[in-house]
């Protein structure tokens, strides 16, 4: 039996089942780089698009467009404070977040509920340390858990690696 082959299985697993639940609440047109810039917007309230532009995997370009669709469905609002325009979520941006969450969340559970209580607890622990022991700078930080609801993560393993400050 091959460690990557079932590393590789698992995480397949784990997509699929992402992109499901993502399909069954996301809008037509929309993907988990839109519910990323969202999870990110939320987590960091009056961000800037050039923050948010390495983190979600797009060229700055890239990422004003994708704010300009997010803004025209009414989902993220930008402000302006000085020099800069802040991203903010919308209500309706917050409820398609929170639609997202809860259905990431049944689709984590039932690919772990294949695990008996102990080992998901142990599951935990083991990636706890992983992701504790992957340096990496604060943009990649962010960018690791561009799909995470950040209000319930504490303390965050991935933000204890983070080598970096900016």
């Amino acid at each position: 039996m091959s460690e990557t082959n079932l590393w590789a299985a698992w995480t397949l697993r784990s997509h699929d089942a992402l992109s499901t639940a993502a399909a069954a609440v996301v809008p037509a047109g929309l993907g988990q780089r839109d519910l990323a810039a969202l999870t990110l917007i939320a987590s960091h309230d009056g961000c800037s698009a050039d923050w948010l532009w390495n983190r979600i995997g797009l060229t700055q370009s890239g990422t004003v467009r994708l704010i300009d669709r997010l803004e025209k469905l009414a989902y993220v609002v930008r402000t302006r404070h000085g020099r800069t325009l802040a991203l903010s979520l919308t209500p309706s941006g917050q409820q398609l977040l929170d639609d997202w969450q809860q259905a990431r969340d049944e689709a984590g559970r039932s690919v772990l509920d294949v695990l008996t209580p102990d080992e998901q607890q142990r599951l935990d622990e083991l990636l706890t340390v992983a992701l504790r022991r992957t340096e990496r700078a604060r943009a990649a930080a962010d960018s690791t858990c561009r799909l995470c609801d950040w209000r319930t993560c504490s303390p965050c393993p991935v933000d204890e690696s983070v080598s970096e400050s900016p």
